[in-house]
């Protein structure tokens, strides 16, 4: 018995839905990378400055101390930068251990007098009540950099528990107590250690959420983005605006009566034998890029390509009194841009380009088709169909545009007689013609190719 063979399905690769979340994860999680790197250089630079700075106040071997205690800001600070075995990000102790380093280090830096000088551990309280919880903030400050509000708000709390052990360390030595006594100088103010612990929770929990909310905002402006170019793709730079600020999402289905144009290259299928591959990919795409422009020209939206011919509309996703003239003006502009372009083509002796190009208005129906992992913006309907064959009928008549009488119609009745007539401009009397799928021909207007 032979295997059955994997189903199209079973053969494709699984897609995650959320894989564009997780590409955005993935980039915040490269940011915070930079940002740890970009602080271990300014950490570099300000203990460069810092080792000046004691150099000059300090004689030695005072001095080597406050040497011995910048070389642990370099360690602890390059094993922010560890990687991970697997070569991507950070190993995850390090979002922890790093902190707790750093704030224990600058603690003790603080707190614990220099042994090379003359100890006297009796002024410690003092040094605790000072200006020295700066240097905790100073650490809680930097962490901004990794753009990460769990590492912003995990230093602060490392930053209360070290400065808390070392009010206790204080308070155990010999001579030296626990008060409320603000006077005392051999004494750690316990009032003091909690207002102190609360400010640098206080700190690092402000700016953990600032971090977070510039993190939203950078999410959120990314998603704009995102979607707007995926509008672009489809509708005039004019359109992208508003439907990026418009709450009527465009997946909602709905019914409305829009103009359809169709526009063909005729003969391409014996034009591209004579042409290599790159060169004809080469053609369609100054093909479309010069329908296309006369399509957003006119305020127009381009629903899809479909090989060496396109499908606009227009009248999507909103309708506008002009729908009909603009989809007649988008034509004639078509035929314009291509006889400029067939000029410069002739001139290189390359084969003249012909377009055939048929429009129709009508009711249609609007909405997102496909699934998961593909969505299309659709415009179906009878409308549509009747413009395709009306794209092909070009070919019996022998023009180059084939407007059906309804849209002509509706064009009359948005604009002025001195309008209509410029756009019917070398169009011949409406005649009925046969259109496949209408029990009786349809009457259109035909423009004669020159």
């Amino acid at each position: 018995m032979n295997p059955k063979p994997p189903s199209a399905a079973s053969r494709e690769p699984h897609r995650d839905p959320r894989a564009p979340a997780q590409r955005l994860e993935t980039a915040f999680a490269a940011e915070e990378r930079n940002g740890l790197k970009l602080a271990f250089r300014l950490r570099l630079a300000a203990l460069g400055l810092v080792a000046i700075f004691l150099t000059a106040v300090n004689p030695f071997p005072d001095v080597l101390y406050y040497y011995a205690l910048l070389l642990g800001f370099i360690v602890t600070g390059a094993a922010s930068l560890v990687p991970r075995p697997e070569g991507t990000g950070t190993p995850e102790w390090t979002r922890w251990a790093v902190p707790l380093a750093d704030l224990a280090l600058a603690t003790f830096a603080v707190v614990y007098p220099n042994p090379f000088g003359v100890s006297d551990f009796s002024d410690l309280p003092m040094l605790l009540r000072s200006d020295n919880l700066v240097f905790p903030v100073i650490l809680i400050a930097l962490s901004t950099l990794t753009s990460s509000p769990r590492q912003v708000l995990w230093t602060g709390t490392a930053a209360a528990i070290m400065w808390t052990l070392a009010s206790f360390w204080v308070a155990g030595l010999p001579g030296l107590r626990w008060s409320t006594m603000g006077t005392d100088p051999h004494a750690v103010m316990a009032h003091s250690l909690v207002k102190q612990d609360f400010l640098l929770l206080v700190v690092a929990g402000l700016l953990s959420g600032a971090v977070n909310r510039s993190r939203a905002l950078t999410l959120r402006q990314v998603k704009s983005e995102r979607e707007r170019t995926q509008l672009a793709r489809y509708f005039s730079t004019n359109l992208v605006e508003q439907l990026a600020d418009a709450d009527r999402p465009l997946s909602e289905v709905r019914e409305q009566t829009v103009a359809i144009l169709f526009a063909d290259i005729i003969g391409f299928t014996s034009l591209g034998e004579k042409l290599s591959p790159v060169d004809l990919i080469g053609l369609l795409r100054e093909f479309h890029q010069r329908m296309q422009a006369a399509v957003f020209a006119n305020h127009g939206t381009l629903d899809k390509y479909l090989g060496d011919g396109l499908m606009a509309t227009f009248g999507t996703p909103k309708t506008t009194p002009r729908d009909a003239a603009n989809a007649l003006a988008a034509a004639r502009d078509m035929t314009t841009a291509l006889t400029a372009w067939n000029r410069n083509r002739q001139e290189q002796g390359q084969p003249v380009i012909r377009v055939g190009v048929g429009l129709h208005w009508g009711p249609v129906v609007l909405g997102d088709i496909g699934g998961d992992h593909r969505l299309e913006f659709a415009t179906i309907g009878d409308t549509v169909n009747i413009a395709s064959r009306l794209e092909h009928a070009t070919r019996d008549l022998d023009a180059d545009i084939v407007a059906s009488i309804d849209l002509v119609d509706a064009m009359r009745a948005c604009v002025g007689a001195d309008e209509a007539q410029g756009l019917l401009l070398g169009f011949a009397a409406p005649t009925p013609h046969p259109v496949r799928g209408r029990s009786t021909p349809l009457e259109v207007f035909a423009r004669v190719r020159v």
